[in-house]
């Protein structure tokens, strides 16, 4: 069996982790290469939050040369909306509707502002208790879309705190006690309480360098999950994410403390020096490894439309090569009547009522791709534009020098299309080297580009001020970009 490759992505506040997986076959999965980069300091600057992630993730992807081209992605816990909602007996038939009232009621944005889906702890119980989880869309479409600039197919978007508890019940198997797994972070903690089927997140603002406090923050969530979601007192605690003292943590809460190895299922090299960090990258691979295991989509709708595309691909292949063979047949029987012109015409008519029967079923067939293509390349078209402009800020970035960045950018009109941006750049005086122009040493730089052409210009020379100066430059694409 060929092996499949894909890779996993944890983005949080401070920057992408990235995990190449191969799986061999049932049960059996492999970490090939693994990579971490941090988000440039001052990256927000003139930047979206979509584009800081698509220029990082390439620089990972450059520096760890991954080769698999399908990826799977988190939402962070800090930007993920999760309760416990308990269903009211409803026929198996109406649970679908019941649960989406329930998400209307109990998700506090409007609801077609959110990606969000749901996990029904035990199927089989007399009182369902269901797990709702939903993002805002806008993020989920930033990050699809970021991956996507870097050429990667997004196959599944999770929630972290879920790949979390997926990575535990998948690693850990043995455990049966109600457990608490805290993912100590630089800014956030991700708390995930595991009572047999059943599952708790939050998410706390408290880094895992604040110890003092985020211990009492947890004693107040393990409280909370006791008797507001009528859980059960942890047996033990899981570190994970590299922060905090096991002795002082079992010593303050009075429980046996363990670091968390999400790897102690996956086959790898021994050489991962944080694999306490992987937490999130082995759940989003294990995900459904196991019957146990959380299965949760927050694809935007731009995802799900592609989803859909793919599937029906086949199908339209298919109309095609059923078109082709049908006139293969109608042209053979064509010659076949020809060359037997002796034989009664009864025969003749009927073998030609047949073909023409069956060409009248593929004129809706044809019809329809027709529909499916003009709509593919509005959807394909659209993607092309967005994915443009994150290679152009990408590229703008990449040959800033040091002590220079974008303040501001506009779109340069042409009628009905975009001939090139605008932006205005502050830099640094003591940054800038001395015996030389640096903005026509920028210009000549962005000119030797493979996206702006050599008409690029300085539009307004500097301003000096006291310790920057500002300039605004016109880029000219090479290519114009139509509306």
């Amino acid at each position: 069996m060929k092996a499949d490759r894909f890779i996993t992505l944890d983005i949080n506040e401070e920057g992408i982790r990235l995990a190449s997986f191969v799986r061999h076959g049932p049960g059996r999965l492999e970490l090939s290469v693994h990579g971490y980069a941090a988000f440039a300091s001052g990256s927000g600057s003139g930047m979206t939050h979509e584009a800081v992630v698509a220029t990082t993730l390439k620089r990972l992807l450059d520096e760890t040369g991954v080769r698999a081209r399908k990826a799977r992605i988190a939402v962070d816990g800090k930007s993920v909306f999760s309760r416990v909602v308990k269903l009211p007996p409803v026929a198996p038939e109406k649970q679908a509707q019941t649960i989406r009232h329930e998400a209307v009621q109990n998700i506090p944005f409007p609801i077609d502002e959110v990606v969000w889906d749901f996990h029904v702890f035990d199927p089989a119980a007399a009182e369902l208790e269901v797990l709702l989880v939903a993002a805002k869309s806008g993020l989920a479409e930033g990050l699809v879309l970021a991956t996507a600039a870097n050429g990667l197919a997004v196959e599944a978007v999770g929630a972290a705190p879920a790949a979390l508890a997926n990575a535990v019940r998948c690693g850990y198997p043995e455990l049966t006690e109600p457990l608490l797994l805290a993912d100590f972070g630089a800014e956030s903690t991700n708390l995930v309480f595991i009572d047999g089927p059943r599952m708790f997140f939050r998410t706390l603002s408290v880094a895992g360098s604040a110890m003092p406090r985020l211990l009492q923050e947890v004693e107040r969530s393990i409280a909370f999950f006791r008797t507001q979601q009528n859980g059960s007192a942890p047996q033990r605690v899981l570190l994970s994410g590299g922060e905090g003292d096991p002795d002082e943590i079992g010593s303050r809460l009075g429980l046996p403390v363990e670091i968390f190895d999400p790897l102690r299922k996956i086959e790898h090299d021994g050489t991962v020096a944080d694999s306490a960090c992987f937490g999130v990258l082995a759940g989003l691979a294990m995900q459904d490894a196991a019957p146990t295991a959380v299965q949760l989509d927050l694809a935007p709708e731009s995802l799900r439309r592609e989803r859909i595309m793919r599937r029906r691909r086949p199908l339209q292949v298919a109309c095609v090569a059923i078109a082709a063979l049908t006139g293969l047949v109608w042209l053979a029987g064509w010659r076949q009547t020809a060359a037997l012109a002796g034989q009664e015409a009864g025969e003749l008519s009927a073998c030609i009522k047949t073909l023409e029967k069956a060409e009248r079923r593929l004129v809706p067939l044809e019809a329809r791709m027709a529909e499916l293509e003009s709509r593919a390349a509005v959807y394909q078209e659209a993607v092309a534009r967005r994915i443009f402009w994150l290679k152009a800020l990408a590229e703008l970035r990449e040959r800033l020098p040091d002590g220079m960045f974008v303040v501001e950018s506009e779109a340069l009109r042409n009628g009905r299309s975009v001939s090139g941006m605008r932006i205005t750049v502050a830099s640094y005086l003591d940054k800038e080297p001395e015996g030389g122009d640096a903005v026509v040493v920028l210009r000549d730089s962005l000119r030797e580009s493979t996206l702006f052409n050599d008409e690029s210009r300085v539009f307004k020379r500097p301003t000096k001020r006291l310790f920057f100066r500002s300039f605004v430059l016109d880029l000219f694409f090479r290519e114009p970009l139509s509306q």
